[in-house]
C-alpha cells in the first residue's frame, strides 16, 4: 500500500513538471520554432561614411546622435541632453559602426498579432531612427526580449513583418543617453604610469602636501640613468621615489578612481552636499597631454566618493577605496637609499673619521676607439690619498657608498656630533654628503646633505665604507 502511494506521489510530481515546461513552451510564438533554422537578413547596411544620424526614443528621453566626416575624420555631436555635458568619443563611434550594420532573423511574415511579440501600438516600445547622408531613414522597432531565443523582437519602418535581434546588438542600440557619457573625471584618456610629469596632492591626512615629479633624464649620462628611480619627490623633502611601490600602489589606485563609477549631477547649485565646497583634498596632475586638479569630496553611504575636476561642471562618484592612499605615511613610497649616484659622476669621495681625512681622486681615461667596447672602452681609475686604487678597491668603496639604506625614519630629526662624514663632489661641480653619528644598538643616524639626523642605518652600512678605505691602496695588490 505504502508503496502504490510512493508511485503515485511521484508520478502526480512529474505531471506538475511536464505541464510547466508545456506551458512554458506554450507561450512562445508558434512561428519561432519554424523559423529557427532561418538565415540573418540584413536591416541595415552602409558605410560609417555614409552615416548622418541616429535618433533614439526611449520610454523616457530622446537623444539624437550626429555624425559629419571630413578628410580629418569623423566628428560627433549628441543633442537632446546636458548641452555643456561631455560625451565619449569611442562609445559614439561603437554606437556609429553598429548603426551601420544591422542583421537579424525573420521571425514572422504578415503577422496577424504583433502583441505577442510587444510590437502593436498599444505596446510600450522604443525605436532607434537611422539616417544616411542622403537623407534615407531606416526605422527599427524594438518589442519584447525573448530569454530563451536571446534577442529582442523588432521590425524594420511599417508593416507586419517581425524580426529577432541578438540581445548584444539591440542593447547596444537603445542604450539610454547616459550611457554616452565621458566618465574620465578629467574628460581624457592617459597613463600615469608612462606620462606623468608632476602629482601634487593636497593634503594627506597629516596635512602634508606632497609632490612627485618624473626625474628629468634629458642631460644625464645613458650610465647614469639606472641608478635612479623614475620619480622623484620634491616635497616634503627631495628624495628618490620607490617605483614599483608608485606603480603598483597610488599611481594605480589614482588611475582607477579617475573613471568614475557614475555621473551625479550637472552644473550643481549646492556643493556643499558632496563635500566639494571645501574638498578632503586637491590632487593636481600634469601628464603630456593634460594639466589639471581634482576636488575629492565626501563619501556615500554606499563607500562611493564624490569627485569633481576644478572649474568643471560634474560631479562625479567613484569609488572611496581607490583613495585610501590619502591616509598613507607618504614615506612608504620613498626609496630606502639614500646616496644614488653612478660611477661615472663621480668626481672625488672624501671620508673623514675624526682626525683622518680620506679622498679618492676619479679619473676617466679614454679608451683605444678602435676597441669593440661601449663607451668606447673609458675606464675610470682612482687614487686613495695619492695612492692608486685598484679597481676592485674602487668598486668595493662605490658600492659601498651608494647602498646605504634606511631601515628606519626618526618621528623628530635630532642633532648630533657626526663620527664620519662623507662628501660626493660630482663631476657637474655639486656634492652630496652624508654625515653618520652612533645611534642605538648596531645602528647609526645619518643626515643627508647637511639635514637632521633622520634615518636609522644598520652600522654595516658604515663599516664597508671604512672597510674598503683600509684596503684600497694598488700597493697592497699581490698581483
Amino acid at each position: 500500500m505504502r508503496k502504490n502511494t510512493k508511485r503515485l506521489v511521484i508520478g502526480g510530481i512529474a505531471v506538475v513538471i511536464l505541464g510547466g515546461i508545456y506551458a512554458g513552451l506554450t507561450l512562445i510564438p508558434e512561428k519561432e520554432d519554424a523559423s529557427s533554422e532561418t538565415e540573418s537578413v540584413s536591416l541595415v547596411s552602409m558605410d560609417t561614411d555614409d552615416l548622418a544620424s541616429v535618433h533614439v526614443s526611449l520610454e523616457s528621453e530622446d537623444y539624437t546622435l550626429q555624425f559629419t566626416h571630413d578628410d580629418s575624420g569623423t566628428a560627433y555631436t549628441m543633442s537632446g541632453g546636458e548641452e555643456t555635458a561631455d560625451y565619449s568619443e569611442s562609445l559614439m563611434q561603437e554606437l556609429m559602426n553598429n548603426a551601420c550594420s544591422v542583421s537579424a532573423r525573420l521571425i514572422a511574415e504578415n503577422c496577424d498579432d504583433l502583441s505577442e511579440y510587444g510590437l502593436s501600438e498599444d505596446d510600450s516600445t522604443t525605436t532607434v531612427e537611422i539616417t544616411d547622408t542622403d537623407g534615407a531613414t531606416t526605422v527599427l522597432t524594438f518589442g519584447l526580449s525573448s530569454d530563451i531565443l536571446s534577442g529582442t523582437y523588432c521590425m524594420k519602418d511599417t508593416g507586419d513583418t517581425v524580426y529577432l535581434l541578438d540581445s548584444d546588438t539591440a542593447s547596444s542600440l537603445t542604450q539610454s543617453q547616459s550611457y554616452y557619457r565621458n566618465l574620465t573625471v578629467l574628460g581624457s584618456y592617459y597613463s600615469l604610469s608612462s606620462e606623468l610629469q608632476t602629482l601634487t596632492i593636497d593634503s594627506m591626512s597629516d596635512g602634508s602636501t606632497i609632490t612627485i615629479q618624473a626625474r628629468d633624464i634629458s642631460d644625464m649620462d645613458s650610465d647614469a640613468i639606472d641608478f635612479y628611480s623614475d620619480y622623484v619627490f620634491t616635497a616634503p623633502i627631495s628624495c628618490d621615489a620607490d617605483d614599483y611601490t608608485l606603480s603598483t600602489g597610488i599611481l594605480s589606485d589614482l588611475q582607477d578612481a579617475l573613471t568614475a563609477q557614475a555621473i551625479v549631477e550637472d552644473n550643481p547649485s549646492d556643493l556643499s552636499k558632496y563635500g566639494l565646497d571645501t574638498p578632503r583634498a586637491k590632487i593636481g596632475i600634469k601628464t603630456n597631454s593634460l594639466d589639471a586638479t581634482v576636488l575629492v569630496g565626501s563619501t556615500d553611504d554606499d563607500q562611493g566618493i564624490y569627485l569633481m575636476k576644478e572649474g568643471g561642471s560634474t560631479v562625479f562618484l567613484s569609488t572611496a577605496s581607490d583613495f585610501n592612499f590619502l591616509s598613507d605615511d607618504w614615506n612608504d613610497w620613498r626609496s630606502t637609499n639614500l646616496m644614488p649616484c653612478a660611477l661615472v659622476e663621480i668626481d672625488s669621495i672624501t671620508v673623514t673619521e675624526d682626525d683622518m681625512v680620506y679622498e679618492a681622486v676619479l679619473t676617466v681615461v679614454p679608451g683605444d676607439e678602435d676597441e669593440d667596447e661601449d663607451d668606447d672602452g673609458e675606464t675610470i681609475t682612482a687614487t686613495l690619498n695619492g695612492e692608486t686604487m685598484t679597481d676592485d678597491a674602487l668598486q668595493q668603496l662605490y658600492l659601498a657608498v651608494s647602498s646605504v639604506n634606511y631601515t628606519r625614519l626618526l618621528e623628530e630629526p635630532e642633532t648630533a656630533e657626526p663620527e664620519v662624514t662623507v662628501t660626493l663632489t660630482m663631476t657637474d661641480g655639486s656634492t652630496r654628503s652624508l654625515a653618520f653619528a652612533k645611534g642605538g644598538s648596531r645602528e647609526y643616524l645619518v643626515s643627508v646633505n647637511d639635514g637632521g639626523f633622520a634615518y636609522g642605518v644598520h652600522q654595516d652600512d658604515l663599516t664597508s665604507i671604512l672597510d674598503a678605505l683600509t684596503t684600497g691602496s694598488a700597493d697592497d695588490d699581490t698581483e
